[in-house]
């Protein structure tokens, strides 16, 4: 039987385990019999929550503290927004959700693939990825596989790549993978930039759109100043904090500019946790698991 390890978590700032896992931010995690099974890059990860504990196998401590960012003072973001109407709800909705903190190139790989709203399942793009180039894992019986890293998609090649079946995502992806390579300090130097500097160097990997970009930032490099802006967020701004906004230009570019203006005068350093609590307060994935 595999030994399982325990965390006692930090019983004043909140944490739900359930809640971060369901709402789609990292890929294949999955709930099944009372825990969460994901694999993290080579690990096959199995963890569940219990009342203020934290009971895991496929990793140490270490590993689990910082995935989860359990350091991180929620009570902080709550209580400097505990005024905004939309987010006192979400608080109470969505009390203990966390930003995760993922491997840079696992992150960026999934936002490469994933559709513009968030999707579940076991054979979404990245687990077509996993599973065509990846190396097979065994965990309690069962079959895993590695998400590959950069190195291991371009020795395997595009037309391998291909037979992944994922259509035009393969040949942008080969070709991030050979930039990756090539500048193998990105993620340390991607972390330091100003906003737009490091949007703009991510924008320059083949396929990365500026949301990409946002994406990886906010979900893998603690970047909580960064806001995304797709068209839920967009229209759900607009509507609840920009009713007497009247834009001096047209288009979804000026008015996204606009948008993320705005957000950071209003949330600062914590505007990425803001767009996250935002964003999930109607997530149907964290309802269906409540429900459940």
């Amino acid at each position: 039987m595999t030994d399982i390890c325990t965390i006692d978590l930090n019983t004043k700032t909140p944490f739900s385990l359930d809640i971060t896992l369901s709402c789609g931010q990292a890929p294949r995690w999955e709930y099944s019999e009372g825990w969460w099974i994901g694999v993290v890059l080579e690990d096959v990860i199995k963890i569940r929550q219990t009342d203020n504990t934290l009971e895991f196998t496929g990793c140490d401590g270490e590993f689990i503290r910082d995935y989860f960012c359990l350091d991180y003072d929620l009570n902080e973001f709550y209580k400097k927004f505990s005024d905004d109407y939309l987010l006192k709800d979400a608080f109470e909705k969505l009390r203990g959700l966390r930003i995760v903190r993922q491997d840079p190139w696992e992150c960026l790989l999934f936002q490469m693939t994933v559709n513009k709203i968030r999707t579940k399942g076991d054979y979404d793009r990245i687990t077509r990825i996993a599973k065509g180039v990846g190396k097979e894992l065994i965990f309690e019986g069962r079959k895993y596989y590695s998400v590959p890293g950069a190195e291991i998609i371009s020795e395997s090649g595009l037309r391998t790549l291909k037979t992944c079946n994922i259509g035009y995502y393969a040949t942008n992806i080969f070709n991030t993978a050979e930039k990756v390579i090539e500048e193998r300090d990105w993620a340390e130097k991607v972390s330091v930039m100003d906003y737009e500097n490091a949007v703009a160097y991510l924008s320059g990997f083949k396929g990365v759109k500026r949301s990409v970009a946002e994406w990886v930032l906010l979900l893998s490099l603690k970047r909580y100043d960064i806001f995304p802006v797709d068209t839920h967020i967009r229209d759900f701004f607009v509507k609840n904090y920009m009713k007497d906004y009247h834009f001096s230009k047209t288009g979804s570019n000026a008015i996204d500019s606009t948008v993320r203006d705005v957000a950071d005068k209003k949330f600062g350093s914590y505007a990425g946790y803001a767009m996250e609590y935002l964003f999930n307060m109607n997530n149907e994935f964290i309802e269906d698991f409540i429900k459940s």
